[in-house]
C-alpha cells in the first residue's frame, strides 16, 4: 500500500466513511481509492483525489476558512481544491477536495474556529455559517458529494453500491411546558401573566380555568398532538418514520422548562406515550447546554420518571453550544441526537439529510453519537427575527425540503412544539402541520428518482 500520509489520517477515514461508507473505506484500504499529492498515489488507484492541504498545513487555524465566492465543480459548491477534473494513464484525478469539504461540514468544523460568532443565547448563528452565506444550505451538499464520487467511481471502472436507506420521516415534539400546575401559586402566575403579557381573553381565561383545576391546559395536549403524528405514521407510529418526544428533567434557567419530572400529570404523560408507541428522549437544559456535567443527571431523573432506559436527546433552544462539548455529551449516556438545525434558518445544517456518526475535531475520533440532523423547527419559519414567512411560504419552503430530502432517500427531521399545536393559539402551526403532514402521506406514495 502506497502511503501519502493521509490514509490512515482518522479525519480522512471519516470522510471517506460519511461520503462512501464502509465500502469506501474498504477502497481505500485497497489502494483503489487514494487522497495523495502527484507521485504519490498507488499505482492501482482507479480515482485519485488530491489533497488541498486543510488536513495538514491549514487545519486549526483562521486560514483554513473557505473564501467566498466558492468554485463549483459540475454544479457543487467546492470548500477546498479547484474545480479540475483529470484523466491520467487511465485513472481519474479529482482537484475537487471533496474530502475536505465534506469533513468541514459535517463536523462544525466553523463552529470551532470561530468560538466568537455566537448569538444572544450562544448558539452559532445559521445565517452565520458558510453554508448560508454560499446560498446552499437548502441543499445536502454532502450527500451531493457522495453521489458524484459514486459517478466518477463508475466511469473508472469501480462500483460502489448505493446506500442501503429509504426515505422516512421523523416526527418530533419538545415538550417545553404543559401548562401551569393548579393552585394558589398557578392561579396568581396566571393572573400575572394575563396581565404582564397582555393576553387575548380567551387565552387568559383558559389559564384561569387550568389554575383552578377546572380544566386541562391547552398545552397539556400531548394525545391531540399523537392523534397529529398518526395520520402519517399509522396507530403505532412506525408506518415510514416516527414519533419522537423529548421532555425537560431539570435547568435553572428562566429558559427552562415548566414543569417537574415529579409531577403526576408529566408522569401520566410519560407512560402515555409509551404505550402508544412513541418514542422519548431528554430535552437537555438550557443550563446543561452551557455545563454539560448536568446532562447525566437530568438523563438519570427522566429515566427514574419513564421507567424506561433514555438514550436520546435534543438540547433546549437547539443549544448544543460548542462542538467540544460532544465528549460531555458522550459520557452523559447520550447515544443519539437530534439537535444540530439551525434555530434561525430551516436547512441542511451538517450537510446531510440523513444520521451520521458524529466526529470530534479537536480530539480525532468518533463521539459514539448518531446525529439526526434536524431540518424545520416551527418556530424558525415564522419568527420574525428568523424566517418571517407567511404560511404560504413557510409551507412551500418545507415542501422543498422535504422532495429534496426524498430524492436522497433521507431522513426528514421536523421539530412542532406541543406548545404550538395547541387550540386557541394565534399561530398558523396547526394549520401547517396538518398540510404538512398530509404532503408527506402523498409524497411516500410516490417512487424516488435520482
Amino acid at each position: 500500500m502506497a502511503d501519502s500520509g493521509l490514509t490512515g489520517d482518522s479525519r480522512v477515514r471519516y470522510a471517506v466513511e460519511i461520503l462512501l461508507g464502509e465500502p469506501g473505506v474498504a477502497l481505500l484500504d485497497q489502494d483503489r481509492l487514494a487522497y495523495a499529492e502527484a507521485g504519490k498515489e498507488p499505482a492501482t488507484a482507479a480515482l485519485v483525489i488530491r489533497p488541498s492541504g486543510f488536513f495538514t498545513r491549514l487545519y486549526g487555524s483562521p486560514g483554513s476558512l473557505p473564501e467566498l465566492p466558492l468554485p463549483e465543480f459540475c454544479g457543487l459548491p467546492i470548500l477546498y481544491g479547484r474545480p479540475l477534473l483529470e484523466r491520467v494513464n487511465g485513472r481519474i484525478i479529482l482537484h475537487a477536495d471533496l474530502l475536505a469539504s465534506a469533513y468541514f461540514l459535517t463536523t462544525r468544523y466553523e463552529e470551532w474556529i470561530r468560538p466568537q460568532v455566537r448569538d444572544v443565547h450562544g448558539r452559532f448563528p445559521g445565517r452565520s455559517s458558510l453554508p448560508y452565506r454560499a446560498g446552499f444550505l437548502h441543499r445536502p451538499i454532502v450527500d451531493e458529494y457522495a453521489a458524484k464520487l459514486r459517478e466518477l467511481l463508475a466511469s473508472a471502472g469501480v462500483s460502489v453500491p448505493p446506500p442501503e436507506r429509504e426515505f422516512s420521516v421523523l416526527l418530533t415534539h419538545d415538550v417545553d411546558t404543559l401548562g401551569p400546575r393548579s393552585g394558589p401559586v398557578a392561579l396568581l402566575k396566571a393572573f400575572a401573566k394575563a396581565v404582564l403579557w397582555r393576553q387575548r381573553p380567551k387565552e387568559a381565561f383558559q389559564g384561569f380555568k387550568a389554575a383552578l383545576g377546572l380544566a386541562r391546559h391547552p398545552y397539556d395536549n400531548l394525545a391531540e398532538v399523537l392523534e397529529r403524528d398518526r395520520s402519517l405514521l399509522g396507530p403505532d407510529c412506525t408506518r415510514g418514520g416516527r414519533s419522537i418526544w423529548f421532555f425537560m428533567a431539570g435547568g435553572r434557567s428562566p429558559y427552562d422548562g415548566a414543569y417537574s419530572v415529579l409531577e403526576s400529570r408529566l408522569r401520566r404523560n410519560l407512560q402515555f406515550l409509551l404505550t402508544s408507541g412513541a418514542d422519548i428522549g431528554l430535552h437537555a437544559s438550557y443550563s446543561a447546554g452551557i455545563d454539560p456535567g448536568l446532562l447525566h443527571r437530568e438523563r438519570k431523573a427522566l429515566e427514574a420518571a419513564a421507567g424506561v432506559p433514555i438514550c436520546k436527546n435534543r438540547h433546549h433552544f437547539l443549544a448544543w453550544r460548542e462542538p467540544q462539548h460532544g465528549a460531555a455529551i458522550a459520557a452523559a449516556g447520550i447515544r443519539w441526537d437530534s439537535t444540530l438545525g439551525y434555530a434561525d434558518v430551516a436547512g441542511f445544517r451538517l450537510g446531510v439529510c440523513r444520521p451520521i456518526p458524529l466526529f470530534d475535531p479537536i480530539r480525532h475520533c468518533l463521539l459514539g453519537i448518531e446525529e439526526h440532523p434536524l431540518i424545520v423547527m416551527d418556530c424558525t419559519l415564522d419568527r420574525k427575527n428568523y424566517m418571517g414567512l407567511s404560511e404560504e411560504e413557510a409551507f412551500d419552503y418545507v415542501c422543498r425540503l422535504a422532495d429534496t430530502t426524498y430524492r436522497h432517500q433521507g431522513e426528514l427531521v421536523l421539530l412542532w412544539h406541543n406548545t404550538q399545536l395547541a387550540s386557541g393559539t394565534p399561530w398558523y402551526h396547526r394549520r401547517l402541520y396538518d398540510r404538512i403532514l398530509e404532503r408527506l402521506a402523498g409524497l411516500r406514495g410516490t417512487p424516488a428518482s435520482g
